[in-house]
């Protein structure tokens, strides 16, 4: 049986604060409500670092203030600064490389009174050679995880941190946390907003590069349309009117979606209408086109395309088809049929 004194008896307990020490945590209490107002009313990413960093400083007292944020496996420097609110040069980004890898590994804070000398990190070599006397380092967390960490140091002998800094900093730190969260989320609704807007705009330039309606033939009714997975893609068609009278259909798909997808498109279609004027029929023009695309395509980017030549005089139609689905022929006795002859690679897999 333990014969040590019960942990809830008076003798075991810590003392009470003193009056001085009552007055330092009140101050830390009326300092923190001040900062937690200043850092919630940023709105911008910078200003809201600096601010984060700068009270920091003043409520610990510190020296110098570092703020680090996760970045991929490792932590970067977002902000450092001075006890005069100065930013630091790199060059002078020392901080004890150890104590901030194992915060931000475990999400535990660290204090280290007059580190130089202190037996837990004697072997650090980290911490005796930037000569601190103390260290404070805690770590940024929400309920997503661990954000990063802030860490403040000193050298002045007037000021070294103890066990009861640790509650306000790390008060302090979940307020950060709060607030870096909060304003990376509106940046991210912001770039979101941004990016939606593109592409409307990108959308409605895009309908600008495909014909809205299908050119009056005399013996040819027709209708074109598209309505795109995403805002937009690689879906393109054209109607092509030749100087002799005879009309040409192309109906193509890029491979991928989005942007890309949407400006491969936009200059195919403009290559497509170069190569049917100058070869003036189907297998030259879609020879023409693969070389151009199989040159031109970046990350295995390919098209596959439906190019059909109509011509009026003699009520027939000439087609080649590059890797696209088979279109439906319907005959005036309503017989619907598909042309599955004549199927090829599409553009832009093989050269010549």
């Amino acid at each position: 049986m333990s014969t040590g004194p019960d942990p809830k008896t008076p003798d075991s307990r810590a003392p009470d604060p003193t009056p001085a020490e009552q007055r330092l945590d009140a101050e830390g209490m009326r300092l923190l409500l001040e900062v937690s107002r200043r850092i919630n009313a940023e709105r911008d990413p910078e200003s809201l670092l600096a601010a984060v960093v700068d009270s920091l400083v003043s409520v610990t007292k510190a020296d110098r203030g570092f703020l680090m944020l996760k970045e991929g496996a490792g932590l970067r420097f977002a902000m450092a600064r001075d006890r005069k609110g100065r930013p630091l040069e790199a060059a002078k980004f020392r901080v004890s490389e150890s104590v901030v890898k194992e915060v931000a590994e475990t999400g535990e804070t660290r204090l280290i009174d007059d580190a130089a000398s202190s037996d837990a990190y004697h072997a650090r070599l980290s911490i005796i050679n930037l000569s601190l006397r103390t260290i404070l380092c805690v770590a940024l967390k929400t309920g997503r995880g661990i954000l990063g960490v802030i860490y403040v140091d000193s050298n002045a002998i007037t000021r070294r941190f103890s066990e009861r800094d640790v509650p306000l900093v790390e008060a302090f730190a979940a307020q950060a946390a709060v607030s870096l969260e909060r304003v990376r989320l509106e940046q991210a609704e912001i770039e979101r907003d941004r990016m939606r807007r593109q592409l409307e705009t990108a959308a409605e330039i895009q309908q600008t590069f495909l014909p809205s309606t299908f050119p009056e033939v005399e013996g040819l009714s027709g209708a074109v349309a598209t309505v795109p997975a995403l805002q937009v893609g690689g879906d393109l068609y054209d109607v092509i009117r030749f100087p002799d009278g005879r009309i040409g259909l192309v109906v193509g798909d890029v491979s991928g979606k989005g942007v890309p997808a949407a400006l491969f498109g936009a200059r195919l279609l403009s290559d497509v209408r170069y190569e049917a004027l100058f070869h003036d029929d189907v297998a030259g023009t879609l020879a023409a086109v693969n070389d151009i695309v199989a040159r031109r395509s970046t990350r295995g980017m390919f098209v596959t395309l439906l190019y059909a030549v109509y011509e009026p005089a003699a009520h027939a139609i000439t087609f080649g088809n590059a890797g696209h689905l088979s279109p439906y022929v319907r005959s005036a006795t309503g017989e619907v049929s598909r042309w599955e002859d004549g199927v090829g690679l599409p553009l832009g897999i093989v050269p010549g």
